[in-house]
């Protein structure tokens, strides 16, 4: 008499290790998409060098909503004859030496130089430029890749370091399915070594044709599971690829990289370009309401007080980031992104822009949260 003593898998060993399997390659599949977005744009913001295209990083918020400072702008190079009324101009800074303006050409003065002004400031800069300062025309925006260069530039070091963190983390998600790659990438004989094989056959036999047998039957039954393992690593591989495919290409949709130069801007304030009217009355009691990832935010003005030329909402004290259409106007709603944000807070004040380059500056704050990841993942919440 011969004894065969065999154990199985139950199906929902098998489930479990299946469940499992998606969710690695899921989400290396997502970490790599991830990583390729970056590269892609850093080839963007980087490449066009290569051709004597210059990048710019955006240091200011002057231009916003349009242009948020961390955003690359390239320029492409310009021949004087071509420069026309509304492109937006790379030039040497006639009020900083060493810096470069880039606004939008307007208009000619009367002995010929060209006038710029930056879309968010109530009025033109106060110096004129020639053409022959001009660099090039602002053809391409490639948004928040250099925001990590606005943090250096303001020594902004923990958030240097989470996004290093972030990158690490990122890059060691991209091989957590490194063994079910290699297991579908191993010759049969191999791929047993990989991954986890069925429990042996234990067998007791009486004589050696039983045991034989035995032998045989386990051999195949561990075949027959390398295979069947194998086919699924397979499948879950091209569809970890078509997830790959679509996340880059929503990626890329949602992030505007190519565009032509009239959206953009780019702006090197000049101290003397404006300043603050001390008998001018400011907005007040500034108020700050959610609004689905959004905030509004709203403030009194002086009755019987002269009606401004608009309002702008001033982030940190200084970078413009949305401007009313009117001095009626008492609200403003703000979404404000990043390239990495984690509940960072952000200060804002309303500034009151009246008629020539008076300005006025609330005297108090609000402060808001914000919570971005490469501007896909958005949310702005009072503080």
């Amino acid at each position: 008499m011969v004894s065969i003593t065999a154990t199985g898998h139950p199906a929902t060993r098998d489930a479990v290790r299946d469940g499992l399997d998606w969710g690695r390659v899921a989400v290396a599949t997502l970490a790599r998409s991830i990583i390729v977005t970056l590269l892609g744009l850093a080839l963007w913001a980087a490449a066009p060098a290569v051709i004597d295209w210059q990048p710019t990083t955006v240091m200011t918020g002057s231009m916003q909503p349009r242009l948020a400072p961390g955003d690359v702008v390239v320029s492409r190079p310009v021949a004087a004859s071509e420069i026309r009324l509304g492109q937006i101009l790379l030039a040497d800074d006639p009020d900083q030496a060493g810096h470069l303006r880039m606004h939008r050409y307007i208009d000619d003065d009367a002995g010929g130089t060209l006038i710029t002004k930056g879309d968010a400031n109530p009025q033109q800069d106060s110096t004129t430029i020639t053409r022959d300062a001009v660099h090039g025309v602002a053809f391409l925006r490639v948004p928040m890749i250099g925001t990590p260069i606005l943090w250096l530039h303001a020594g902004n070091w923990s958030a240097i370091a989470l996004l290093a963190a972030s990158l690490a983390a990122v890059l060691y998600l991209c091989t957590i399915d490194g063994p079910l790659r290699r297991l579908s990438a191993a010759p049969d004989g191999q791929a047993n070594t990989n991954a986890e094989a069925p429990a042996e056959l234990p067998a007791r036999a009486h004589n050696g044709t039983s045991e034989q047998r035995v032998n045989g039957a386990r051999h195949a039954f561990t075949r027959r599971f390398t295979r069947r393992r194998a086919r699924r690593i397979r499948r879950l591989r091209r569809a970890g690829g078509a997830i790959g495919v679509l996340l880059l290409a929503g990626t890329i949709t949602a992030i505007p990289v190519n565009a032509f130069a009239d959206p953009f801007h780019h702006v090197a304030k000049s101290p003397t370009s404006h300043f603050t009217a001390g008998s001018a009355p400011s907005a007040t009691n500034v108020m700050c309401v959610n609004n689905n990832g959004s905030v509004v935010l709203s403030w009194k003005y002086p009755a019987g007080a002269d009606i401004p030329k608009s309002f702008s909402v001033l982030e940190n004290g200084s970078a413009v980031i949305a401007t009313t259409s009117s001095g009626t106007a008492h609200t403003a709603t703000v979404k404000l992104s990043g390239l990495l944000d984690l509940g960072t807070v952000r200060t804002l004040t309303i500034r009151t822009d009246y008629a020539g380059a008076w300005t006025a500056t609330s005297t108090n704050s609000v402060n808001v949260k914000v919570v971005s990841v490469l501007g896909l993942i958005t949310g702005t919440a009072c503080a």
